[in-house]
């Protein structure tokens, strides 16, 4: 009786096995994928190198010059400077800030804007094709109103912070900002031409200035009067920090600045 329970239970197990078909361990090797096959190839053009491209000029800094051997790499590896529908500066950036691509002897090079230099830069080059698009003498007037009034919202609150590397490098990126706002013109003058007065809008928003400076100042430690420079040290950072808002005051002539002017604050220094 014993042998036959075992004989039983023998052939429960062999039924059971057989019912469970034996899994399969596949492997599948990984596919080999050389990391420069989706890399383009460009070519440097000899007859370009010693071609020098003036991309931005300013008397307060360096200019930035490139050459047009350069230019062309950059024109096929950053398509976001001559796009169809071009975005704002810091979306354009934030999409792309350096790329790789195979140079004629098969060797991987790398064009980079991937610092606070190198966006300074970007922006510059942003700037300089955006200004083509725009047309340069067909916008000059606002170009140049542009840039002087975003000067003075940047030196304003780099008085009001003693300076910093921040309004340093501001000075260069708002080439590209007032590019950008002079584009937003070009394709729609008729949101800005509003039938109605702004210069309520504009003294509401001087005065609000006015006052966010005073505030700020009243509060300042710093900006208190010492035995070494007396009040003579206020009255000229007064001076400097008044010259500001009055460049605001002279320059916004209609809507369409008062309102950049806004964005621009806002975007930046708020």
């Amino acid at each position: 009786m014993k042998n036959k329970i075992i004989l039983w239970l023998i052939s429960c197990s062999f039924l059971v096995s057989c019912k469970e078909p034996k899994k399969e361990i596949i492997t599948v090797k990984p596919k080999e994928v050389s990391a420069n096959k989706c890399l383009p190839h460009i070519k440097d053009n000899p007859k370009l190198q010693d071609e020098m491209v003036l991309v931005f000029a300013d008397e307060e800094i360096d200019s930035i010059v490139f050459s047009k051997n350069e230019l062309n790499k950059i024109e096929i590896l950053f398509p976001v400077f001559k796009a169809k529908f071009p975005s704002n500066p810091n979306e354009s950036y934030a999409g792309k800030a350096w790329e790789n691509y195979i140079n004629q002897d098969g060797k991987e090079e790398t064009i980079t804007f991937g610092s606070e230099v190198g966006r300074d830069d970007f922006c510059l080059v942003y700037a300089y094709y955006l200004k083509q698009k725009n047309g340069e003498q067909k916008y000059k007037l606002e170009r140049e109103k542009l840039i002087q009034l975003y000067h003075a919202v940047n030196g304003l609150y780099q008085g009001l912070n003693y300076g910093g590397t921040y309004f340093a490098h501001q000075f260069k990126r708002l080439y590209a900002d007032a590019e950008y706002s002079i584009y937003q013109l070009a394709v729609g003058k008729e949101y800005y031409d509003k039938k109605y007065d702004f210069q309520k809008q504009k003294k509401l928003y001087i005065q609000s200035l006015t006052q966010y400076v005073a505030d700020e100042e009243s509060q300042n430690s710093y900006n208190q009067d010492d035995s070494i420079d007396g009040k003579g040290k206020n009255s000229e950072r007064a001076k400097r920090l008044q010259g500001e808002i009055d460049v605001l005051q002279k320059l916004i002539t209609n809507y369409f600045y008062l309102n950049e002017v806004q964005k621009f604050e806002m975007n930046y220094y708020k």
